[in-house]
């Protein structure tokens, strides 16, 4: 084996096995099949072994090639920390941040990932920035794992390792799609609930955090918001939404939201980081700039003051 190994190639060769194969790899890389295959055998040829199997049958992976990436992994982390520590000696936030979100967040403004990932990046132009989008249990797996840094999301922890930094609200409201019985009808009890056809998400059943105990037919899940919201929109089932992801269809009178006094709920999103490993610097400034914008957003969201005509000063 020659003594240096070319670490973009190394960086490929793990990429494409995150992708699956070569083909898949090909949009993600944005280079062509016959260059990702020369590189590979260049690697290959390098290090003296036969890394993978790509044809007809499939990408699969050797025996020396999972030692190979295992290796690759622990490269890696290892060239992060260098980096991060180099960042820290320098005060210069670098390396690499890589963060877990929940779906079908963007459309919040109350949230703060838009902002201080914004501003993170003004001030940091080393800085690399991976995001992961699973859901929350996915994400406090990832955490665990260390696969991702920090996630942000509506968790409910009890794990002591683990410190969970308040940040904002999201308001869940009921829905029913344009067709559906309850569409429409102005005057509605929670008898009316009762018995309707209801879809869920996989990860979290509604019924445990609202109040209002209703007996729906639980007859269709989904993993994700979009899920939930293409169901709804048949007409047929009724479902949680994010106000703010339903108010485009709710605009277009697509949607409507059903009995929001009784039926509607808040959660609560928080930053959730491991409390016994060593954060970086880029981890630690996208903290604070989570909490900084999550103050600021709940700041303009607050009704204006008011003032009384007593106490009002005319100038003279």
């Amino acid at each position: 084996m020659q003594a240096s190994v070319d670490l973009k190639r190394l960086k490929l060769f793990r990429k494409v096995v995150e992708c699956g194969g070569l083909s898949a790899a090909e949009t993600v890389l944005n280079i062509n099949l016959p260059t990702i295959s020369a590189h590979l055998a260049a690697l290959e040829s390098s290090l003296g072994m036969r890394l993978c199997e790509r044809g007809r049958k499939g990408f699969r992976l050797t025996a020396q090639g999972q030692s190979v990436l295992a290796a690759c992994d622990r490269l890696f982390e290892s060239v992060e920390s260098f980096r991060s520590e180099i960042g820290e000696m320098s005060q210069i936030v670098s390396g690499h941040l890589r963060i877990g979100l929940v779906d079908n967040t963007i459309s919040d403004d109350s949230s703060p990932v838009v902002p201080a990932l914004r501003e993170l990046r003004e001030h940091s132009r080393e800085l690399e920035i991976g995001i992961d989008v699973r859901n929350p249990f996915e994400l406090e797996r990832a955490l665990q794992e260390e696969r991702i840094d920090l996630a942000v999301g509506p968790f409910k922890l009890s794990d002591p390792e683990i410190e969970q930094i308040a940040l904002h609200r999201e308001r869940l409201s009921l829905y029913v799609g344009q067709g559906h019985a309850l569409y429409d009808r102005n005057i509605l009890t929670l008898r009316d609930l009762a018995g309707l056809d209801y879809v869920m998400r996989g990860y979290l059943r509604e019924s445990q955090v609202v109040q209002q105990h209703v007996s729906f037919n639980y007859c269709a899940t989904a993993q994700s918001l979009e899920g939930i919201a293409q169901l709804i929109l048949t007409g047929q089932y009724v479902g949680y939404l994010p106000e703010h992801y339903a108010a485009t269809w709710q605009r277009s009178r697509r949607m409507q939201c059903v009995l929001p006094e009784a039926m509607s709920y808040d959660v609560h999103f928080k930053v959730i980081a491991p409390r016994n490993r060593r954060r970086t610097r880029a981890a630690e400034a996208f903290i604070r700039l989570l909490q900084v914008h999550a103050a600021a957003a709940e700041a303009r969201s607050l009704p204006a003051p008011v003032v009384s005509k007593t106490s009002a000063r005319t100038s003279p």
